[in-house]
């Protein structure tokens, strides 16, 4: 007999999911070199010195990268600011053009 969830999860695996054992394989690299097609495991990057100075690495890296998003995101504040300073003042002028216009065809009626 076999259980129902094993039943289930092959049905995921098969039905539901087609291409979640592609997705599972370890990532190969495929070249095509003097007419013959190569196929190779990517390799990992190589563990150098102490788990200290990877670290260290690590968190320049995080620091570097938080410190783009923040100067996008304070580039980003800044455009939207100007943008709705920008549209205030044409829907100022927009809204009294509407007011005379209106004013004008009250006087026209009259």
């Amino acid at each position: 007999m076999t259980s129902t969830s094993a039943s289930k999860d092959k049905v995921y695996e098969k039905v539901i999911n087609p291409y979640l054992p592609e997705v599972m394989k370890h990532p190969q690299t495929m070249e095509m070199r003097e007419g013959v097609l190569h196929i190779r495991d990517v390799q990992g990057p190589r563990k150098t010195g102490s788990v200290e100075a990877r670290l260290e690495a690590v968190e320049q890296e995080v620091f570097k990268c938080q410190g783009m998003v923040e100067r996008g995101l304070n580039a980003n504040h800044s455009m939207i600011a100007e943008f709705t300073r920008d549209h205030k003042l044409e829907n100022n002028s927009i809204g009294e053009a509407i007011f005379k216009l209106h004013e004008k065809t009250e006087h026209l009626q009259a």
